[in-house]
């Protein structure tokens, strides 16, 4: 699920969203872009604290299971993982790839490993069950 193509489009989106003050960590937006990538084949595009592909969580959005918060211009949060800074820095070491819905529930009040082992299992556990309502 995790392919090649797939990968590539998230390499080219995050380039973009490169900001030298914001990512000083990442050498420059290349960087940055190789990072995320890396972190999707590793991962196989699952979100780090849930574990769920973002894939499924696509079609949770598009089943209308899940709804998608919208952001300034055109855009809305979900639909991609999005990069999880923790210790209030973004750099190699401390960040993640996590799927909005964990991102936001985690926000600035947990450390990422006791978010994942306290709450992950259990959000996992709700999309499970939300594709399995749509695959009936």
């Amino acid at each position: 699920m995790c392919n090649d193509l797939y990968i590539e489009e998230q390499r080219k989106r995050v380039e973009k969203l490169y900001n030298k003050e914001k990512h000083s960590n990442f050498t420059n937006k290349k960087g940055l872009a190789d990072w995320y990538a890396n972190e999707l084949k590793k991962n196989n595009c699952k979100c780090y604290y849930c574990e769920t592909s973002i894939h499924d969580i696509v079609t949770l959005i598009r089943s209308n299971k899940l709804k998608t918060r919208a952001v300034r211009g055109n855009g809305v949060r979900g639909p991609v993982l999005e990069i999880d800074k923790n210790d209030n820095v973004y750099s190699q070491k401390t960040c993640v790839l996590s799927c909005y819905y964990c991102n936001n529930d985690k926000s600035y009040t947990l450390d990422k490993e006791e978010y994942k082992e306290y709450f992950g299992d259990n959000r996992k556990k709700y999309f499970k069950k939300l594709l399995e309502s749509i695959k009936v």
